[in-house]
């Protein structure tokens, strides 16, 4: 049989158990939310060391902070200079070979065909609308989209030029606003 003794101890031992967890916890799920550091005067860094290649980018014009896709520019800085391939294969991409490794490794979407079928796959978008990982194609010397790339920003793409293999080039220039034709976006 419980004594009064053991009621009196349990229910102080109940008290202790609310007051330590559950009184904290109410505390913290109601308390107001603000959208204020925990630390107002800790200054937040942004670790350009989680970035493969940080200084390659910044000196091809990209300044990459902690908004930009970090697993886009790491996937990227590798293979830059990677010969051009027709036909995309182990030693070397050819433009939308490219566009489909990156769209696989850092978004986990598996596209198919060449540029122009990867074009139907997109949304229109103004080129003022141009964003990070969109996609912008061209017709060189073709009445037919025959090239893509992949807008990383600050009027830069990566692509796999017949030249130079996989290199980020300036869309501002006269030689791609020439050949320019239209941008898209994935729904990702």
């Amino acid at each position: 049989m419980i004594s009064p003794a053991d009621i009196k101890h349990n229910a102080l031992i109940m008290k202790m158990i609310l007051v330590f967890t559950a009184f904290p916890l109410a505390l913290f799920l109601f308390s107001p939310s603000t959208n204020e550091p925990v630390y107002p005067d800790h200054e937040v860094v942004f670790d350009t060391t989680m970035i493969a290649g940080y200084s390659f980018f910044r000196e091809n014009g990209i300044e990459i902070t902690a908004e930009n896709n970090i697993d886009l520019f790491n996937a990227i800085y590798p293979i830059m200079g990677t010969p051009h391939r027709i036909r995309a294969g182990r030693d070397g991409l050819d433009c939308s070979g490219l566009v489909k490794k990156l769209y696989n490794e850092v978004f986990g979407t598996h596209l198919k065909g060449g540029s122009r079928d990867i074009f139907r796959m997109t949304n229109e978008i103004l080129v003022e609308e141009l964003k990070e990982a969109d996609l912008i194609f061209f017709k060189i010397n073709s009445n037919q989209i025959n090239h893509i790339g992949i807008y990383l920003g600050n009027n830069k793409f990566v692509h796999s030029s017949s030249v130079s293999g996989v290199v980020i080039n300036d869309f501002s220039k006269d030689y791609y606003q020439t050949y320019f034709y239209k941008a898209g976006r994935l729904n990702l």
